[in-house]
């Protein structure tokens, strides 16, 4: 350990033995010794490695100690802040859930139905705890499952025809239930008229994360491994013959017959076909190219030999008629995948809609059942197949995806508590004033443009710690009537699953006809995120997300507006990044851009897009693979707009107040030799503190429209003018490079 940092721990230690200073009462030279205060420099110090020059590399510097400490969890492909509120807030679901717990609810307003909630919530979470009773029924309801897809399309080797009408029953069963197949019908918000929904088709259909992994021979190998393995478990001799295996053992060796081999190798290159025709990542995340209005006659135009209407006649409610308009979010996909099917053997298609069923609900089966998979996820993730989570983990897990608004009602009356909704929401109407006073001052929008963006950032509303509406997550009794056709059986694991598919999109459908409803969070109160919507014009924070590091009441506003601020400040600019800025201030995706702006800002994102693509991950293999910049772009812009827009707003607050009057700006133990901008710039970069396997890395940078954690910490600073007057950082030094991009 560094000298200057066991330094900075004794301070730490002395400032426990001192009186503890009320913060509210400490000027801005003042330094804080509550326990709270400690607490919260003790981390900082913790992470950080000083020994690094922050202009070098800034990630090092404020995480640095992190990287030392911490190691990645055997059942887990990464570590970091976000995964470790994540398990803090699992475990306050758990204590609520687990049979011996009573937990107590700080306001009810009705006894009956929060009764009710509670063992629905408990029932849930039992029967994914049973594994006793989930390995007495084995495979069974997988098989019973695969019995419907054959009876709804059989086939034989010696077909060469494809059955229409057998393929779209079979399609319509599978939109039914909640599984992907290669094209499934949804509901979403209309983004021409965001008052109202509409149904839409999209692609999908793969194994796979990503279209790039079907290039990969090592991936496709497992991969096709994988499917042979689960062919023979679920619809060969299973796991009676297979060398004896019981039913609990952890470990089985599958011995796969001549028949699941062909029929994995079928599988896999009828998906490496499909992926050669699915639609580029970035395509599908523009709004205007995937917004493509078509009849159902057009539609069957495109791919003739799927029966549309028969499918959408199944899955829409009795009270519905057949929509005039469907959104089909890939037409180009939709044509192509009638030539595929063309070409393709109805066996073929048969094994491939039986692959579908066993890789989205082979995972509810017991232990050894679900091995096969384990080992594709290892080559995906880096986990090893031979590390089984801790049952409760996977059980609360399952708890917060299906009925996460209900427990998220104890989450809540546990664990937020005091004025932190209140004070976030102030932070963000001053980020708001912020935003409202920079518009007119980038020279790049013209006038009608910058009058546009200053509607729009007023119109942005604010949700912050629980939904209100569909369900209230504060009335026990509209949460039970929103989750009453949702039936759970303590012993019954798998049927739960199904069930709950069934419930979400018979609920999905039931919502055609309604209007949308804007004061719903698309996210349980427990989780650790945030988001904008564009077509509600609407930035979510969820409870869970409102703890150190992010936040903290008693946290001096640097630490808090370098946190929370910062996200807050991400969401707000994805109003107005590569796809935000595409919807006016009614959430219409409308075009209320002049040509020069539009000009102007492409210019400026490329420079981000440049930036952001020279960044590289290391694979597995040890080579270095680069961000693709331009599917990041959107998070790029909204980090930095983010960034920029939080200290402007936190330094105008400070320098405001000198003395430490109005705004909470105290000093830290052990701390006092960092300037409150420093420490602002640190608290925005340890939420980032993360360690990834290489696999896990290489995924992300396939799917995920973020950054690598390291690169969202430097790629942002290295851009940001204050973090290199904050730290003197010379010219041309990596963290103040000459170019900088910037957009808001």
């Amino acid at each position: 350990m560094a000298p200057s940092k066991i330094y900075l721990l004794m301070a730490i230690g002395m400032a426990l033995q001192v009186v503890h200073a009320a913060p509210s009462t400490l000027g801005n030279n003042d330094v804080c010794t509550s326990s709270q205060c400690v607490q919260t420099a003790a981390s900082i110090i913790r992470d950080m490695n000083p020994t690094v020059d922050p202009c070098e590399d800034f990630s090092a510097y404020t995480c640095g100690g992190f990287w030392e400490r911490e190691e990645i969890p055997a059942d887990k492909e990464s570590i970091g802040y976000f995964r470790i509120v994540a398990d803090q807030n699992n475990r306050v679901i758990r204590s609520i859930v687990s049979p011996e717990s009573d937990p107590q609810l700080e306001a009810i307003d009705d006894k009956i139905a929060a009764g009710r909630n509670l063992q629905k919530l408990k029932d849930l979470y039992a029967s994914c705890m049973d594994e006793e009773q989930i390995a007495k029924v084995g495979r069974q309801p997988v098989v019973d499952q695969l019995k419907t897809i054959l009876d709804l399309f059989p086939a034989t080797t010696a077909d060469i025809t494809l059955d229409r009408m057998a393929l779209s029953t079979t399609l319509a069963h599978l939109n039914r239930i909640g599984l992907d197949s290669f094209s499934s019908f949804g509901v979403s918000t209309d983004v021409k008229d965001p008052t109202r929904h509409l149904m839409d088709l999209s692609e999908g259909g793969l194994g796979l994360p990503s279209k790039e992994y079907y290039l990969d021979e090592r991936i496709t190998t497992v991969y096709q491994t994988t499917v042979a393995q689960m062919f023979e478990l679920m619809q060969g001799k299973g796991l009676e013959i297979n060398n004896g295996t019981s039913s609990t053992s952890t470990k089985v060796e599958v011995v796969v017959s001549s028949e699941w081999e062909e029929a994995a190798k079928d599988v896999v290159e009828f998906e490496k076909l499909l992926a050669g025709i699915a639609t580029e990542r970035t395509e599908r995340r523009d709004p205007e190219k995937s917004y493509n209005p078509r009849t159902l006659d057009q539609i069957r135009a495109m791919t003739p030999s799927i029966d549309w209407h028969l499918i959408v006649q199944s899955i829409l409610p009795e009270k519905n008629d057949i929509p005039d308009i469907i959104i089909v979010n890939s037409p180009g996909f939709q044509e192509r995948l009638e030539g595929l099917l063309q070409k393709t053997s109805p066996k073929t298609i048969q094994n491939y809609l039986s692959w579908t069923v066993i890789r989205e609900l082979a995972g509810s089966l017991n232990l050894p059942y679900r091995q096969p998979l384990r080992i594709l996820n290892a080559a995906l993730s880096g986990v090893s197949a031979d590390v089984v989570p801790d049952r409760w983990k996977t059980c609360v897990a399952v708890v917060n995806s299906q009925l996460g608004d209900m427990a998220g009602q104890y989450f809540i009356s546990d664990s937020f508590k005091g004025n932190s909704r209140t004070q976030v929401r102030d932070m963000i109407e001053s980020l708001r004033e912020t935003y409202l006073k920079s518009f007119p001052n980038l020279n790049w929008l013209d006038d009608a443009t910058t009058e546009g963006a200053i509607k729009k950032m007023k119109a942005i509303v604010q949700l912050t710690g629980f939904s209100t509406n569909s369900p209230n997550v504060g009335s026990s009794k509209n949460v039970d009537d929103y989750y009453q056709d949702y039936k759970v059986d303590p012993k019954d694991y798998f049927g739960n699953q199904l069930r709950m598919n069934v419930w979400g999109t018979e609920r999905y459908f039931n919502e055609l006809d309604k209007p949308v409803n804007k004061k719903k969070m698309h996210m349980s109160p427990q989780t650790v995120n945030a988001y904008y919507s564009p077509t509600e014009n609407q930035i979510v924070f969820p409870a869970g997300i409102l703890q150190p590091p992010f936040f903290h009441t008693e946290n001096p506003e640097y630490i808090n507006w370098g946190g929370i601020g910062v996200v807050a400040g991400h969401e707000i600019t994805h109003g107005f990044d590569n796809k935000g800025h595409q919807f006016d201030a009614l959430g219409r995706l409308a075009n209320w851009w002049s040509n020069s702006t539009t000009e102007a800002f492409n210019k400026k994102a490329q420079c981000f897009i440049d930036q952001y693509g020279n960044f590289t991950v290391k694979g597995s293999d040890g080579k270095d693979y680069n961000v693709n910049g331009q599917l990041t772009l959107g998070e790029n812009i909204a980090d930095n707009g983010g960034l920029k827009q939080s200290f402007d707003t936190w330094k105008a607050r400070y320098n405001s107040d000198p003395a430490g009057r109005r705004y909470n700006n105290f000093r830290l133990p052990g701390l006092e030799g960092l300037t409150a901008e420093q420490l602002f710039f640190i608290s925005y970069a340890r939420p980032w503190c993360s360690k990834q396997r290489p696999e896990s890395a290489i995924r992300q940078m396939r799917t995920d429209p973020h950054s690598p954690a390291k690169w969202r910490i430097n790629g942002a600073v290295q851009n940001s003018v204050g973090f290199a007057e904050a730290f003197k950082c010379k010219a041309k030094a990596p963290m103040n490079p000459d170019k900088k991009c910037d957009l808001w």
